[in-house]
């Protein structure tokens, strides 16, 4: 009887402090979600059954940790183990594990009655984490290795279990298309955008284009046009060398003449003095 007595007090002691803690921690969550919604002039008067506060402030504190530790470079043992776990599994692209786990934090908080834009936006989120951090693995020259430094360098374990099966059976030079692919794909599930949208705006970049080649290529030809009627305008009627000569010596007759002309004209003949007779 006594032993079931001090369990029963025990689990009830246990039992009370998570309440207590559940509790604090459902207090601080609403506080802050509240906060964020009133300074963002986001919804307001949410039904208890659509908020997503503690998650949302589950993906901040996360968000706060991977920044502290790919950012900062946070040197002691809690961030050691943060920097193991999240290069560990992400590899390279942990770098921007804050901006992902903040900013569905900050829409958890802000539009949490958004479900489907959030799952759309969570689902094209995998599909970039898992084909970039596969194409890093792939593409990474230590990823032969698999110790912790060369999924460090890589793509992790997470790139390191996308890539490895791909590669084994379909070969690099196809696994790295359909990772890119993917790539694509979830940056279009994520924007929303269908796929006649960007067939569209493909045909009316390479209609531009073809466009502006074109008419770059007219003006191009209506200047060495231009050019040509005015070096033909400019270019005397006779070139050859023996209609030059003749006319240079025509040019050089007539100075010729000019001169002796100049000569006759202002020539005249000075009159002798008469010399008288002596008487």
């Amino acid at each position: 009887m006594a032993k079931k007595k001090s369990a029963r007090k025990a689990s009830g002691l246990f039992s009370a402090i998570g309440t207590g803690l559940g509790f604090i921690w459902s207090a601080i969550a609403k506080t802050l979600g509240a906060s964020i919604r009133f300074i963002t002039r986001g919804a307001k008067d949410l039904e208890p059954e659509h908020r997503r506060d503690g998650i949302g402030l589950i993906l901040l504190i996360v968000a706060l940790i991977a920044a502290a530790t790919s950012w900062m470079q946070l040197d002691n043992a809690f961030g050691r183990a943060a920097y193991a776990f999240f290069y560990g599994g992400f590899g390279r692209v942990a770098i921007l594990t804050p901006i992902l786990f903040g900013y569905f934090a900050f829409r958890l908080f802000l539009t949490p009655q958004d479900k489907g834009a959030t799952g759309r936006i969570t689902i094209g989120s995998l599909l970039l984490v898992l084909s970039s951090t596969g194409l890093i693995h792939i593409l990474n020259p230590s990823s032969i290795n698999t110790g912790a430094t060369a999924m460090r360098e890589g793509g992790g374990w997470i790139g390191y279990g996308v890539s490895t099966p791909l590669v084994a059976l379909l070969t690099d030079m196809l696994a790295i298309p359909i990772l890119i692919l993917t790539l694509i794909f979830g940056a279009l599930v994520i924007t929303a955008t269908p796929f006649s949208k960007v067939i569209d705006l493909f045909k009316s970049l390479i209609s531009g284009a073809s466009n502006k080649v074109s008419g770059a290529l007219d003006q191009r030809r209506e200047r060495k046009l231009e050019r040509e009627e005015f070096e033909i305008a400019d270019t005397p009627p006779f070139e050859t060398p023996l209609v030059q000569d003749f006319s240079n010596a025509a040019q050089e007759l007539e100075e010729e003449i000019d001169e002796e002309s100049f000569d006759e004209e202002f020539t005249v003949e000075i009159p002798k003095p008469e010399v008288s007779a002596k008487p």
